[in-house]
């Protein structure tokens, strides 16, 4: 009697020691195993700079220098703009001043003079407008990236004519637009290079003269794949006097009147000095 009990016991401890060496039993209905990640769950080890869809073409740009500084010994800039791309593609780079409304003045000679024979006024009128690409913007056009990549003459079609005019006046004064543009270096004629390396590495240098106008200007990078856009960043890129000259410029807006005194008075006094020197001569 003492043996069989003994021998149960023992199964008893054996069956315990099983139990216990396999580990707790997770077939619950409540517990599951975790499993690999699927499609549509992001890994949060991975860094916010890689898309989520890889199908989505990826456009890096950035500047050599994020903004432009006009000074008193200002002779114009040329600043680097640099990305990288996924190929294939092509890429084009506009760069446009901001908007305003210029006056164009059109000059006859009468009598030996030059006179003011007539003045047309244009609103959202660039102040620059520069485009690059790297191929030819012509054939990039032509197969179809047209729309919201503009070249220079579909640009100027969209500004506005301020009064009524015939449509062959209105081309003239739009032409003389230009050339006074142009003459300023505002206008580029010639479509800048943008030069694409291993594939995927583009560059381009952004040419500024010397009479720049203020203001914000939008730097955008297109990526074109068969004559379509398919990726596209916009950089602002600030232009502003700085140092004396903006010390100037801020006297001349904001206290006019005492400029305007100041000037006078600063001529007056080189008048006088120039002729207290030549007398001594």
């Amino acid at each position: 009697m003492s043996r069989r009990l003994i021998a149960g016991t023992a199964g008893l401890i054996l069956m315990a020691v099983a139990a216990h060496a396999q580990g707790p039993r997770l077939d619950s209905p409540g517990a599951q195993l975790p499993g690999p990640s699927l499609g549509g769950q992001t890994d949060p080890g991975t860094p916010p700079s890689v898309p989520a869809d890889s199908s989505t073409p990826e456009l890096i740009v950035d500047l050599s220098r994020a903004r432009v500084s006009i000074t008193s010994a200002f002779q114009g800039e040329s600043i680097l703009m640099f990305g990288m791309f996924d190929p294939p593609g092509e890429i084009v780079v506009v760069v446009a001043g901001p908007a305003a409304r210029e006056t164009v003045m059109r000059k006859e000679r009468f009598l030996g003079l030059w006179l003011n024979t007539g003045r047309q006024s244009f609103d959202d009128v660039p102040a620059y407008y520069a485009i690059a690409a790297s191929q030819p913007l012509q054939r990039l056009l032509a197969r179809g990236a047209g729309g919201e990549i503009l070249s220079l003459e579909d640009r100027l079609s969209t500004i506005k004519a301020i009064g009524p005019r015939a449509p062959a006046e209105l081309a003239k004064f739009r032409s003389g637009l230009v050339d006074v543009k142009r003459q300023e270096g505002l206008y580029p004629a010639a479509i800048g290079q943008v030069t694409v390396q291993a594939g995927r590495l583009f560059r381009v240098d952004l040419p500024f003269p010397s009479r720049l106008p203020e203001g914000v200007y939008d730097v955008k990078a297109y990526l074109l794949r068969d004559g379509k856009i398919v990726a596209a960043v916009s950089r602002p890129l600030p232009v502003g006097k700085v140092g004396f000259s903006a010390q100037l410029a801020g006297w001349a807006s904001n206290e006019g009147a005492l400029y305007g005194l100041g000037a006078i008075l600063m001529a007056l006094v080189a008048g006088w000095l120039g002729g207290a020197v030549m007398r001594r001569l």
